[in-house]
């Protein structure tokens, strides 16, 4: 069942409700708690192991210290990507869309569209867990007194915390902190490294023997369905087409008036029809001879002035031998356009498009060879990639790899699973080779991304207590005690505003510049 933005918010809203409402009901007088929608149970049973993890204290303090710089990296990399998005979205607001929808502000798997159900849940619970374990040990480490522990339920169990003396961890009117910065320090760091460090692990063995473990399978995909054509409430993007592997295989059999079987992981369906081979356009330039015409943003070349264009090649070979300010008769599958061609750097015509390659037309229907090495190709070179690699990690569930996802990349399921098969030490797995891929990519993900957010540097987060200690520590050198605490709360209460409504800005922006309410 489909439920629009609304219905999702308003759905969310009744079971945070009822969750809120459960968890009064249930007091506190049985290890039970809650705090807004957040069931906490609690239990003094396993204090003693944080104990005897702890009793390596030299090596937890040594590893803290040395990866703090993490922590930093972390807090200075996301806050600017933040003010980044925030920029471009003043500059030019997107239309609202699905990365905007109420369902897809907060990354609850399930409910999230991007983040699967499954993978998404066991991720999130090794995240809260190595999250909060990490920093019970360094508390104890540091001589704090870890009051409990327990598990948080939102709808179901979602993992676990500790939940420290804060008397003697921050202080308060009566008493002044047991730790001292440093050691808070430590131990506010120690959650974010820990996701840090099993973010490096689970993403290594990902793209290392696992990717490398997978072998490309030679299929035809669909590409897009156009809304008007007939067959398009039964088809969607990713469909693989049965028993061919080519294009001019496809042509072959849909020229001969057969009909063509396609398939996911949940339906088949068929098609048929006159193929009409072009080369596929994947994207209009803003300001260019194309947009000029009319063109749409997605549609397949057919013609131009007469000539069949059946591949990449010949549109090439063409437009090679074209000059600026010819005028093209340009037909389409969308319709038939006149442009005027713009100059190009080496001295031929420009249409102004992004060309994907050879298509197939059928129906409404476009497919297209799916080039499966090149795809593991880009995916291996992501971690060699520098900072660009890392973006394009950060934001794979949502925009997946260009040319390829249209709807983010959410692991080897679906349509995935008939691209690819397991090759070398993975081949007498079979398809379980999927599971620990798609388990490796969610555990490294999510913890990355939960420790990047709790690097941002606003209270309650650990890193708005990190950055208030590091800055009261640098004024106490130079100002005295009550002017450096003043100024310290003064900065920390500005980067708090500064993240919340920069946050704020991001899901509202694209509604509140196009006046579409919410």
């Amino acid at each position: 069942m489909d439920f629009s933005s609304e219905q999702w918010l308003i759905l969310i809203v009744l079971a945070l409700g009822l969750l809120s409402l459960l968890g009064t009901a249930l007091g506190g007088e049985r290890g039970i708690s809650s705090w807004g929608p957040v069931i906490f149970v609690r239990t003094t049973r396993g204090l003693g192991l944080l104990d005897r993890l702890a009793g390596a204290r030299r090596f937890w303090r040594l590893t803290t210290t040395l990866c703090m710089p993490l922590v930093l990296a972390g807090m200075v990399y996301f806050m600017l990507l933040l003010l980044l998005m925030v920029y471009v979205m003043w500059r030019a607001p997107p239309e609202p869309g699905s990365y905007s929808s109420p369902r897809n502000v907060l990354l609850i798997p399930g409910v999230n569209q991007y983040i699967p159900l499954v993978w998404g849940w066991v991720a999130l619970s090794v995240t809260i867990v190595v999250h909060e374990l990490s920093h019970g040990i360094m508390c104890r480490v540091e001589g704090i007194r870890v009051k409990s522990m327990g598990a948080i339920f939102l709808l179901f169990p979602i993992g676990a915390f500790v939940e420290p003396d804060d008397s003697e961890l921050f202080g308060d009117d009566k008493n002044p902190p047991k730790a001292t910065r440093h050691a808070r320090m430590r131990i506010l760091s120690a959650g974010v490294i820990a996701n840090f460090l099993v973010a490096a692990l689970a993403l290594s063995l990902f793209f290392g023997p696992v990717i490398n473990a997978l072998s490309p399978v030679d299929r035809v995909v669909v590409v897009s369905v156009e809304p008007e054509s007939s067959p398009a409430g039964d088809l969607r993007a990713g469909m693989v087409v049965s028993g061919a592997s080519s294009l001019e295989e496809i042509y072959r059999i849909a020229s001969e008036g057969r009909s063509l079987e396609l398939f996911d992981d949940t339906y088949r369906t068929t098609i048929s029809g006159e193929p009409v081979l072009g080369v596929l356009v994947v994207d209009t330039f803003d300001v260019s001879p194309a947009k000029d015409a009319g063109m749409p943003d997605e549609f397949v070349i057919t013609e131009i002035n007469g000539t069949r264009i059946e591949s990449l090649e010949s549109f090439r070979d063409y437009m090679n031998s074209t000059s600026p300010g010819q005028v093209l008769k340009i037909n389409t599958t969308r319709g038939s356009y006149s442009v005027k061609l713009a100059p190009k750097g080496d001295g031929t015509g420009m249409i102004g498009v992004a060309i994907s390659g050879t298509a197939l037309y059928i129906d409404g229907v476009i497919l297209q060879e799916f080039q499966a090495e090149r795809f593991l190709s880009l995916m291996r070179s992501i971690p060699s990639s520098g900072l660009r690699g890392f973006n394009t990690l950060m934001g794979l569930p949502f925009a997946g790899i260009g040319g390829f996802t249209s709807d983010g990349f959410q692991g080897f399921s679906g349509s995935m699973l008939y691209l690819f098969e397991p090759a070398g030490w993975a081949e007498p797995l079979g398809d379980k080779i999927f599971w620990i891929a798609n388990l490796l990519l969610w555990i490294g993900w999510i913890n990355m991304y939960a420790g990047l957010f709790n690097c941002l540097p606003t209270i309650p987060l650990d890193g708005g207590h990190i950055v208030r200690d590091m800055i009261r520590t640098l004024l106490d050198r130079v100002m005295s005690e009550r002017r450096a605490e003043r100024f310290t709360r003064g900065i920390v209460a500005a980067l708090s505003w500064l993240v919340i409504s920069s946050l704020i800005f991001t899901v509202l922006g694209p509604y509140l510049a196009h006046g579409i309410p919410l």
